[in-house]
């Protein structure tokens, strides 16, 4: 499809990015001549049963962003509705995002990167004072400008306090940047934006995600395994209390994280400069001097294996043995998994396999928040008895058992598996599979995978199975 000459009043004048579903354009403004960048949907590419949800969501992305006139955040000026596109006009910002960055191997030093932080932050708790939760803080959606200011982007997942867009239960955003509550599919707050700054804050340090791995091993990370200090990986000279901030920005509940984006703030400058004094909450900027950035010129993104294998593996189903050329081939200009599917995406020529192979980093990991099975799951089986009528599985307890224990078959890990996926999100296939890998009884597996619930949840999911006495 040939790019449009003018998008509602604006005239087009190049292509800045394309994605799954639609391109970022750049345009001009007649009325006020000025350089806009616009956002658009075409609408030939939503999944008809999807359609309603992706342009209310993108109209959202609108609305989060048009409330918040702040100077790290990317403004927002029109929305709006063609034959062929919905679309987005928005400012322009003459800049690099952090992702290339750090795809280049930009070695940042300690007060840059706390300048670049700092800057995220101002933007948060502007964003968070209004209601709005950004919910996909990455490197990608960051953008530092030559004079050094850091500018936020992408509120297109955004949660505004009167929005019901994005439900409990819906897992959204991006594998290695998520808080351990949105890989369960849980409530979220501001504070899971601070998780993520808190992992922007961990690469910057040490080149590395503080989680790696595949797509649901980096679930399982994020939720259950601590990650190693900062200082033990980084080339810089970093202080304890640098390493305490991470620890804090990364905690696994929301409640022993900072409880806002200037506690962070604060914190983090005054470990640049412990003599400095912050009275109340001033938190001044911090100048970010682009010009000492060194970069190389030809780096490669850095990624897990697992992780392209397993993109491989879904592509080849379409494409068949290609599929490995164009994901490496996709692999080598992004390290952000949502953009190497998008990437690898624009070789699937049919338009509803497209949207299929994207539904995999983007839709099916979605889970019912009235307590229903994930996408593409059933209910767990129970056994029949006598006359059609059904039980429950067999041997309720460990201890002081009335029944013998049954042996653990794929058959029950897998439906154990799916009704634990109401609780835990994609991270249950993990769980389980570290579960079945002990268990030699269904009664083992269940009280392993039941250990990484909370007290309420354990309750309900072990009444589910039959296995109330499981203590």
């Amino acid at each position: 499809m040939a790019d449009p000459e003018k998008i509602g009043k604006y005239r087009i004048d190049g292509v800045l990015g394309k994605g799954a579903m639609g391109v970022v354009y750049k345009g001009f403004d007649p009325g006020i001549e000025r350089t806009v960048a616009i956002k658009t949907v075409r609408k030939d590419l939503v999944d008809p049963e999807l359609a309603v949800q992706v342009m209310a969501r993108f109209k959202n992305e609108a609305k989060a962003a048009g409330r918040l006139l702040h100077p790290n955040i990317v403004s927002v000026y029109e929305y709006g509705e063609d034959e062929a596109n919905a679309f987005i006009a928005m400012e322009y910002v003459d800049g690099t995002g952090l992702r290339e960055y750090l795809n280049r191997k930009a070695t940042f030093e300690v007060g840059q990167i706390v300048a670049i932080v700092s800057q995220v932050l101002e933007a948060l708790d502007f964003a968070h004072e209004r209601g709005v939760v950004h919910r996909d803080i990455k490197p990608a959606n960051l953008i530092l400008t030559a004079s050094g200011a850091v500018k936020v982007a992408d509120f297109g997942i955004a949660r505004i306090d009167t929005s019901n867009l994005t439900n409990a239960g819906m897992v959204m955003g991006t594998p290695s940047y998520m808080s351990p509550e949105q890989c369960q599919g849980k409530d979220i707050d501001r504070r899971s934006d601070l998780f993520s700054t808190g992992v922007v804050l961990y690469e910057l340090l040490t080149g590395e995600k503080p989680f790696s791995g595949s797509i649901e091993a980096i679930a399982f990370k994020i939720c259950y395994e601590d990650h190693k200090p900062p200082s033990e990986l980084s080339k810089l000279t970093l202080t304890p209390a640098m390493d305490a901030i991470v620890g804090t920005a990364l905690a696994k509940a929301p409640e022993a994280r900072f409880q806002n984006a200037r506690a962070f703030n604060r914190a983090l400058r005054q470990s640049l400069d412990p003599q400095l004094n912050l009275k109340g909450d001033a938190v001044d900027a911090t100048e970010l001097n682009l010009a000492a950035v060194t970069m190389q010129k030809h780096a490669v993104p850095a990624w897990d294996d697992t992780i392209l294998q397993t993109i491989e593996r879904q592509l080849a189903r379409i494409l068949g043995p290609m599929a490995k050329v164009i994901v490496r081939k996709a692999a080598s200009k992004t390290s952000d998994t949502q953009e190497l599917y998008a990437l690898a995406a624009e070789s699937i020529s049919d338009v509803d396999e497209r949207k299929r192979f994207m539904t995999l980093v983007t839709g099916e990991k979605r889970v019912s928040a009235t307590g229903g099975s994930p996408t593409g799951t059933q209910p767990l089986s129970v056994r029949k008895g006598k006359a059609g009528q059904t039980s429950p599985p067999q041997s309720r307890s460990l201890s002081g058992m009335t029944r013998p224990l049954a042996p653990l078959d794929q058959e029950f890990v897998d439906q154990t598996t799916s009704r634990l996926a109401i609780y835990l999100g994609p991270v249950a296939r993990i769980v389980a599979k570290k579960a079945a890998q002990k268990a030699g009884t269904q009664q083992e597996f269940v009280q392993l995978v039941a250990g990484h619930l909370g007290a309420q949840e354990r309750g309900a999911f072990l009444r589910e199975l039959g296995y109330e006495d499981i203590a």
